[in-house]
């Protein structure tokens, strides 16, 4: 069976890390991969040094006909069977280039689409309704899509998003505190994530000025690139750390190809969501043995079972996550303790290995 993994940009995200995960490892399924997207970007180089064929298939502007073209050209001639979308334009797109094919079409939902406009909100339900599967990567996210859409059928599953774990064991050992020129012994924090609207990253700023008017004495990163289309939301929490003379104890780092390195050498990790549907960066922090705070968004309750393997505060309250920061700050041995016991359960429950298999039971239905 031969199945095209479909992306939009492979610029760093959740999607895109999913997928080189999943194609990476795909060398041990019985699914042939091959990948097509429509733009490169910070993660291009690590997919062509996928063990796969990846192709580029240029989708120029809106009246661009000739992509659907390009695209089903391509696909007739590698011999596609199954493509498997990760956004509603190219599921829309890749049903357009497979008319009057037998080849099947599905889609990954990765987001809720709570902002979109109407008529993308309609071709949200479109392509619910003729996908061959719709996957959701969370219970929660489902449940969401339940109450907005009519999709009471077999055709929709739920499949978490998982972690190719073996990277965590690649390690270079890199000082990532020596490159910042922070000492071992000073508290060092850390969050995740790319400045979207989907993240909130300006109440962790304000519980960081919170921290420091109590004295403290700490640095903290943010790992994460500023959007082109909501530049707003980085430029508010460099201007709040600017005026609340945090400037030297917050250092924005932008995008990085090094988070598995990065995360194990954090004491804390702090994260704040808006509506993420999983949160790949809350589980690969947890999986690194660091004690992780997040918000109480219905899906970060979820996947760490109701706070038992993280530390949950109230969504929006700086003043909440200063109170369990100031426990973990009193008992931080404590709390390392219970970050080692939640690695493991990450370790077994969201593997790459397991989600492969499940996709392979997908596409073997289809």
């Amino acid at each position: 069976m031969k199945v095209a993994y479909l992306l939009g940009s492979l610029n760093r995200g959740g999607a895109e890390v999913l997928a080189l995960d999943v194609l990476r490892e795909s060398k041990n399924s019985e699914i042939e991969f091959i990948c097509i997207h429509r733009k490169n970007g910070s993660l291009f180089s690590s997919f062509k040094a996928l063990k796969i064929n990846t192709f580029q298939c240029q989708f120029k502007n809106k009246l661009d006909i000739s992509y659907f073209f390009k695209l089903r050209r391509l696909l007739k001639q590698q011999k596609v069977e199954i493509v498997h979308a990760h956004q509603v334009l190219d599921a829309l797109m890749a049903h357009i280039a497979t008319l009057f094919t037998t080849i099947k079409v599905m889609q990954t939902f990765h987001g809720h689409g709570f902002n979109a406009k109407p008529f993308m909100l309609a071709m949200r339900g479109f392509i619910l309704k003729i996908n061959a599967a719709n996957i959701f990567v969370s219970h929660s996210q489902y449940k969401s899509y339940l109450s907005r859409f009519d999709i009471k059928d077999k055709r929709n599953l739920v499949l978490y998003n998982t972690i190719d774990f073996s990277k965590f064991n690649q390690l270079t050992n890199s000082n990532f505190r020596k490159e910042l020129g922070i000492d071992r012994n000073v508290l060092l924090s850390g969050s995740v994530g790319n400045f979207t609207n989907g993240r909130d990253q300006l109440v962790i700023c304000k519980f960081l000025s919170l921290l420091h008017k109590k004295g403290i004495h700490f640095y903290h990163i943010f790992a994460g690139a500023k959007s082109n289309a909501e530049p707003g939301l980085y430029k508010q929490c460099v201007d709040f750390c600017q005026k609340n003379n945090l400037s030297k104890n917050v250092l924005f780092l932008g995008s990085r190809n090094d988070v598995p390195e990065i995360l194990g050498q954090l004491d804390a990790f702090v994260y704040s969501t808006v509506h993420d549907t999983f949160g790949i960066a809350v589980i690969e922090a947890i999986a690194s043995e660091t004690p992780v705070f997040v918000n109480d968004w219905e899906v970060m309750k979820e996947i760490t079972e109701n706070g038992k393997y993280a530390n949950i505060y109230q969504s929006k309250n700086e003043y909440d996550l200063m109170h369990h920061f100031t426990k973990f700050l009193s008992s931080r041995k404590v709390f390392k303790l219970k970050a080692k016991n939640a690695s493991k359960y990450v370790h077994n429950k969201f593997t790459i290995e397991n989600h492969i298999l499940e996709l392979t039971k997908i596409y073997s239905k289809l």
